[in-house]
């Protein structure tokens, strides 16, 4: 199973930077293995977080239970200033195939980009935190 885990953690460290790295509301990757977080922010340069007001991790997450996306991440808040700053992780099982990982990526890709089709102005850029 260890072996498993470092082996499908490469390639899901690999898919989803290659998938997610570029959004422009995608302020982070990072994990190890087969656990990681993917950081929203509105403001990419600045690393700028959104209003806790607007609830995105778990609005994300709620999202992906769709029949249109079937991907199950976890959401969490506060990680700016105990208040701001949204995130999703992912955790898949250690037994999780090459093609199970290509699955998820894509169904989070769209996920992300089908969350934030909305214009990032809607979402109070530059609103005092």
């Amino acid at each position: 199973m260890l072996a498993n885990v470092r082996r499908m953690g490469a390639v899901l460290s690999k898919l989803l930077r290659e998938r997610i790295a570029d959004h422009p509301c995608v302020g982070d990757i990072r994990g190890r293995g087969l656990f990681w977080g993917i950081e929203f922010v509105m403001d990419k340069s600045s690393a700028i977080p959104f209003p806790a007001s607007r609830h995105v991790a778990m609005e994300i997450s709620e999202l992906g239970l769709d029949e249109k996306y079937s991907v199950a991440v976890y959401p969490g808040s506060g990680t700016v200033d105990g208040v701001h700053g949204d995130h999703i992780i992912l955790s898949p099982p250690y037994n999780i195939t090459q093609g199970d990982i290509e699955y998820m990526v894509d169904s989070v890709g769209r996920l992300i980009e089908d969350y934030f089709s909305i214009p990032t102005e809607a979402f109070e850029v530059g609103a005092k935190l």
